[in-house]
């Protein structure tokens, strides 16, 4: 530096009215032979310091002259406080450096009271850091800011937040940490460790990563437990509780930290013995607590001791277990993810439970059917979804209690009474006689009409499942129901007897007859209809001479162009599906049928969407052939019914065809003089839903009988639309009353304004609190609004904030945001709130 702007900053320093003493440690002793020609401001003195005069130098500036301002020059560097005795004068003294250190300071307009942290990290200051720094645009330096600064391009942070440099170290491993590293190398690890302390009131003598997470992780449990956790963590604690939870709250809702909070909290249980601990602490106040996966192991666990126990009404805190099953699944805990599905299977396992206890039968026909399309059906789901779960996570010691909890109550007092109680009902008179929608008017009620709507002609394509059950059908409704492009409507019809493939498929076509002999060889007006899509086709066409029949997997296989080749011309499609009914006839899969169910459901949903985009086809009807009863649990003889078939023509699992009607007090005969007078066949059905002793495979997967659901057979009509629609998603809005937040913790009521459905689809957004900085001042909380329920109190979304530590102006303005989840840059609702907290530091 040239000696005339030392000279310069110098009497600079040693300004003003005030008695100055300015140290200038000049490691290399550069400037020693300058001295004496320094030319300092009248009344401004020079002394060197050298290997003898400490004392001396001590005596001068305290004792003899106490008037004069001073110049203290060393020629060598600044040595450690603990070996320097004029330490305390040179910490209330002004400092001067001259080195490279003073001009980056220049360049980067960094004030003078800022020298003694540039000095001690001199290494960093090479172009490419110092580049780095400049970039972090600090404003108003503080030596608190620069050490900050520094330590954010050493951990490679381009924001000057310690929340984020802490977050990028945790990041990066418990052991043999490479930022650590780097800090201990530019000598500023023990600041590093001095932050933590004051930010999130961590302290040791022997500071690691893991002993940080430790206190973290302890400190936001004992929040959320209301402090109840084991004494022998109490030593873990940390004071500034509330930015601890901010902290491990953000370090487990960010997709890039989720897995390494993971692998650290597995780590810190096994260290604290939390799995023996952990069971002192009542459920109550773990319930709302995400620290630990052993929190929702035990809540499991109490969750099927209860359904076990058929504890059906027992709660935690006032919340059921559908409702302790729906928190625990929820965005804002951790292990959501992870324990979903097992959830998922525990609450369709207490749903079936509690509705069976709850199911009354009706003696009338009508009120019986009209009860299972608008409830009962969904004990089916409920058993449906309950397989489908477990099969996912497998069959332990646990679940498989669970299992055969489920699949007694389902079979023996569902199942096995209500078809039963069904059979009584449906007397070969009333069956004949029915005067509700039946499967064989499906065309003429259904494809007909549907051609001609809205005055003009348009195609109609028809999805034929073979096997979708009414329960199925209903699942696909709401996810149709879910797309802005399709309006869906779902009906019902009362299957044929026998409820089986070949007299179902024929049944949905055109026809003025059917005539089944006693070999179940059918005609459909004169022209023989067996399982032959050309059968199939020849029907359609004598009707609907523009028509064709075709595979499912054809259609959804095909490209864009063959699509448009296959359904162009044509008035009407009958495209077949066979997903489930394939999978579940085989002994070798059937177990998979629910598994084909779910598939069953997305494909067609699939199909719509191609077909529609492809050739703007927009007029669809969704049916099956039949629907099915399953069973897991392997049958016993007992559930077998032995007949003498001497005079039987068919025999199946579930029905028999034979000339006279059968005489049985375990089965019911009706004959399908219904189809045709030229009928002479009665089919025979079992009065429950036991299966008749054959020969074959699959056991579990049957149909063809008499019962609600394999002959309750759905119809959805759906009506989509091509190009943009006038949709949106739903709206939210905070509806708690208060805008002025007392307490570091504050629960707030947000509003699903209107229900989900087919024009408003949910809304996934993300909460938070920011000053009027724009800087966040709490953990980011999920919010999912995808209710469909009419009722707006079941529309309600209650959470918890959490707010960092720090001075908070009643003078200055905080606001609540509502953004989107995936892009918090696009905000719905700024709601501007009053902090009011006192000794909140």
């Amino acid at each position: 530096m040239d000696l005339q702007k030392i000279q310069n900053k110098l009497n600079t320093l040693l300004a003003g009215t005030e008695r100055k003493i300015v140290f200038w440690y000049d490691d290399d002793a550069a400037y020693a032979e300058d001295i004496p020609n320094l030319e300092l401001a009248e009344g401004n003195k020079i002394w060197q310091l050298n290997d003898h005069n400490w004392f001396e130098t001590k005596l001068l500036l305290e004792e003899r002259d106490t008037e004069s301002n001073y110049l203290v020059y060393a020629p060598f560097a600044r040595p450690e406080d603990k070996e320097n005795s004029l330490v305390d004068i040179f910490y209330y003294s002004e400092h001067f450096y001259t080195d490279k250190l003073v001009q980056v300071m220049g360049d980067l307009g960094i004030p003078a009271e800022c020298q003694d942290e540039m000095k001690k990290y001199k290494k960093f200051w090479n172009a490419t850091n110092t580049t780095k720094f400049q970039n972090l645009q600090i404003t108003d330096y503080t030596p608190e800011k620069l050490s900050l600064g520094v330590m954010c391009v050493l951990a490679g942070i381009k924001i000057v937040s310690f929340e984020e440099l802490m977050k990028k170290v945790v990041l990066n491993g418990t052991d043999d940490n490479v930022i650590l590293k780097k800090f201990a190398v530019n000598k500023i690890d023990r600041t590093f460790w001095q932050f933590c302390e004051k930010q999130y009131g961590y302290r040791d003598t022997t500071p690691t990563v893991l002993k940080f997470m430790v206190t973290m992780v302890v400190t936001y449990t004992d929040n959320l437990t209301d402090g109840n956790i084991p004494k022998e963590w109490k030593t873990f604690l940390s004071e500034k509780k509330n930015d601890d939870v901010v902290f491990v709250k953000n370090l487990m809702n960010h997709a890039a930290s989720k897995a390494v909070y993971d692998d650290i909290a597995d780590v810190i249980a096994h260290e604290l013995n939390a799995r023996k601990l952990m069971k002192n602490i009542p459920l109550e106040n773990i319930v709302a607590c995400d620290s630990f996966e052993l929190f929702d192991e035990n809540i499991i666990d109490w969750i099927i001791s209860k359904i076990e126990d058929n504890m059906l009404d027992e709660k935690i805190t006032g919340m059921t277990i559908p409702e302790i099953c729906k928190a625990r699944t929820k965005l804002c805990y951790h292990y959501a993810d992870k324990y979903r599905i097992i959830y998922l299977m525990l609450c369709n396992a207490f749903n079936l439970i509690k509705e069976v206890s709850l199911h009354s039968y009706y003696p009338q026909l009508k009120d019986m059917v009209e009860d299972y399309v608008e409830r009962t059906y969904m004990i089916d789901t409920y058993y449906r979804k309950f397989y489908y779960f477990m099969d996912k996570i497998g069959m332990g010691e646990n679940v498989e209690k669970i299992k055969e909890l489920v699949e007694n109550i389902y079979t023996n007092k569902y199942l096995t009474d209500f078809a039963c109680k069904w059979n009584q009902t449906l007397t070969d008179e009333l069956y004949n006689t029915y005067p509700d929608m039946r499967q064989e008017d499906f065309y003429e009620t259904y494809v007909k009409p549907f051609r001609r709507e809205d005055g003009r002609d348009g195609k109609v394509i028809v999805i034929i499942s073979d096997g979708m059950r009414y329960e199925c059908a209903r699942e696909l409704l709401d996810n149709l129901d879910m797309d802005e492009k399709c309006d869906a409507k779902i009906s019902h019809m009362l299957s044929v007897l026998p409820s089986e493939t070949t007299l179902g498929m024929a049944a949905l076509l055109p026809h003025k007859e059917i005539v089944v002999d006693e070999n179940l060889d059918i005609t459909v007006d004169g022209i023989h209809c067996g399982n032959s899509m050309a059968e199939r086709q020849k029907i359609l066409q004598t009707e609907v001479p523009r028509s064709a029949c075709y595979d499912f997997d054809k259609v959804m296989n095909a490209k864009r162009e063959e699509i448009r080749q296959m359904l162009q011309d044509k008035d009407v499609v009958y495209i077949y599906q066979n997903q489930i009914d394939d999978r579940g006839e085989s002994s070798r899969s059937e177990n998979e049928v629910f598994h084909a169910c779910q598939e069953a459901i997305e494909e067609i949903q699939a199909l719509i969407r191609r077909i529609t985009g492809y050739v703007s086809a927009t007029r669809y009807l969704i049916t099956a052939d039949h629907g099915f009863i399953y069973k897991r649990d392997k049958l016993q003889e007992s559930d077998k019914i032995s007949m003498d078939k001497a005079q039987i023509s068919v025999v199946n699992k579930r029905y028999l065809l034979s000339i006279d009607r059968v005489q049985n007090e375990a089965v019911i005969s009706r004959a399908l003089t219904y189809l045709s007078r030229l009928n002479k066949v009665y089919v025979t059905t079992p009065i429950g839903a036991d299966i008749i002793k054959a020969k074959g495979g699959g056991q579990n997967y049957v149909h063809g009988g008499s019962s609600l659901q394999e002959m309750i057979v759905p119809v959805i009509k759906v009506k989509t639309f091509t190009g943009k629609q006038d949709t949106g998603m739903v709206n939210v809005e905070l509806s708690s009353f208060t805008s002025k937040i007392t307490s570091i913790e504050v629960r707030l009521d947000f509003m699903q304004m209107e229900p989900v459905s087919d024009a408003r689809k949910p809304r996934r957004l993300v909460a938070f609190f920011v000053n009027e900085r724009g800087n966040k001042i709490s953990y980011d909380v999920p919010l999912i609004a995808n209710v469909r329920d009419i009722d707006a109190r079941k529309r309600v979304i209650n959470e918890k904030f959490t707010l960092k530590s720090g001075k908070y102006s009643r003078n200055e303005d905080y606001f609540l945001v509502l953004a989107d989840m995936d892009d918090e840059r696009v905000e719905y609702h700024r709601y501007k709130f009053e902090i009011d907290i006192v000794d909140m530091l």
